[in-house]
């Protein structure tokens, strides 16, 4: 359900005062005081240029708590957790009530034995949407004026929303860090929420507003909501298919020869390029009457490349089995 999330407390100048006397060192020490003795758990102290101290805590939700499958029942033991933390570092929990949600990452993960089937998958994503709502599409990055193809990874980030796929034992290894069971032979789809969204949603016009705390957004229909508002829109649902084998499931199925027909041409265009290519030819409302009737016929928009090494006819959709 998550990973990780980044909250802070505000504090009283009295009260960074007594945990330096306390603890016997500067605030910005902090972090490096309580280092190994909290698992998942990173802390910095920072004075604001409102004049108030705010204590910042990054959590991994999984090395808190020792096993990896976060729920929203879950959320009890975190709370405890927290204010144990906080008791350390201020000598009170009283501050919880009042903390203030600074970021979310939603995570669904996907074990794929087959390494030629995960890297299959990456190369689909590439031909994603170049963007969604204020979302765009990266596929690389820029280092030293050159750019670099990421090569397990694929993101769509905007200031509020970043919905991300990456293949995180692979993602482990690049960076020289110990690869978890639970992490092996995984391809993890992400929605990470931050802070202007966390802002705009506690403060909309609206008669249920959602409060920028934890507990408010560590619950499974508000995980359900992300997904199926930025992960589904980008991803989209239907096994992947090669044209010939989508071909064939065209072929059997109840729609009309000349939507058969446009549809392979469809799928023909996409392959030839990206998910966006059609919409040069054809009105938005074509192509969501051509998305519909693939999802009809459980199909993905995105076919497999006739000549890709080792690939399957028919590859399923890692994201079949999400409680949409």
């Amino acid at each position: 359900m998550i990973h990780t999330f980044k909250l802070f407390f505000v504090l009283h100048h009295e009260e960074v005062s007594d945990l330096q006397r306390r603890l016997n060192i500067n605030y910005e020490q902090l972090n490096q005081h309580f280092d190994g003795r909290l698992p998942g758990v990173s802390m910095s102290l920072i004075y604001c240029k409102d004049g108030k101290w705010r204590l910042y805590m990054v959590i991994d939700a999984i090395k808190l708590l020792g096993k990896p499958d976060i729920i929203d029942a879950d959320y009890v033991t975190i709370e405890r957790e927290l204010k144990y933390i906080l008791y350390e570092v201020v000598g009170h929990t009283a501050h919880y009530k009042d903390h203030i949600l600074h970021r979310i990452d939603y995570r669904y993960d996907v074990k794929i034995a087959d390494e030629n089937k995960r890297m299959l998958l990456m190369h689909l994503y590439k031909k994603l949407t170049k963007s969604y709502r204020f979302q765009k599409r990266y596929l690389g990055k820029i280092v030293d004026d050159v750019y670099v193809p990421y090569k397990t990874t694929v993101y769509h980030s905007s200031k509020s929303i970043t919905s991300m796929v990456y293949l995180k034992e692979e993602e482990r290894k690049e960076n020289g860090e110990k690869v978890e069971d639970y992490e092996k032979d995984v391809i993890r789809f992400e929605v990470s929420v931050r802070r202007d969204h966390l802002y705009y949603m506690a403060n909309k016009n609206d008669k249920f507003p959602r409060p920028r705390q934890l507990g408010a957004y560590m619950q499974r229909d508000v995980y359900r909501e992300y997904f199926r508002k930025y992960m589904l829109q980008i991803y989209h649902v239907g096994d992947y298919h090669k044209i010939d084998a989508a071909r064939d499931v065209l072929k059997n199925s109840s729609l009309s020869m000349n939507n058969k027909i446009k549809l392979i041409d469809f799928l023909k265009n996409i392959s030839a390029h990206t998910i966006d290519t059609p919409l040069k030819k054809m009105s938005p409302g074509t192509y969501k009457s051509r998305m519909a009737l693939l999802k009809q016929e459980n199909i993905n928009p995105i076919p497999i490349p006739k000549n890709y090494p080792k690939a399957p006819d028919v590859l399923r959709n890692p994201l079949n089995d999400f409680p949409w």
